[in-house]
């Protein structure tokens, strides 16, 4: 198995946490996850593309109007950044800015909620879509060349020392 599919497995295991209930004892995936999670920045490779960049904007999923405070987040938060140097993640498509999504009840929704304007952090690429098609019709269910989302990237707050990693928005390629 090559090393994208490895991280592709990888991050949708991520992913298939936030559906399953809280257990006692460490499942296999929670495990992938805190290893992913654990550690610092990650040393950007060939196989693991990364790239500093700087925390833009931090917004609940759903904006509320008058909710305030903590209640603003109930329905999870969006952490947006902006990646100066536009790094060159897949097949030399640009990516200016990066994007992390949770729903309420993640397990670092507090990290993302605490980021401000200005820090510094490092993003790198986990998980990409890949073109898929509906096995019944044959109609193209995901195409990435026109639908951008299901990047999933895992986020390391410098100032934080800890990370964070979630899909881009809130649906995936060819979702709703």
């Amino acid at each position: 198995m090559n090393r994208v599919c490895l991280l592709a497995a990888l991050a949708s295991c991520v992913v298939l946490l936030r559906t399953v209930p809280a257990a006692a004892e460490m499942t296999a995936e929670r495990e992938e996850e805190a290893m992913m999670l654990a550690g610092g920045a990650w040393h950007a490779g060939k196989f693991v593309p990364c790239a500093d960049g700087t925390v833009t904007d931090v917004e609940p999923r759903l904006e509320t109007p008058g909710v305030t405070g903590a209640a603003r987040f109930e329905s999870g938060v969006a952490t947006y950044i902006k990646l100066p140097t536009a790094p060159k993640f897949l097949n030399g498509q640009s990516f200016p800015t990066a994007s992390v999504v949770h729903y309420d009840g993640d397990s670092t929704n507090k990290l993302m909620e605490s980021e401000r304007k200005g820090d510094r952090v490092q993003v790198c690429l986990v998980s990409f879509p890949t073109p898929s098609h509906d096995l019944q019709t044959g109609a193209v269910v995901c195409d990435p060349n026109t639908d951008p989302r299901g990047m999933t990237f895992r986020v390391y707050d410098y100032k934080r020392r800890a990370a964070y990693v979630g899909p881009d928005s809130e649906h995936g390629c060819g979702g709703a």
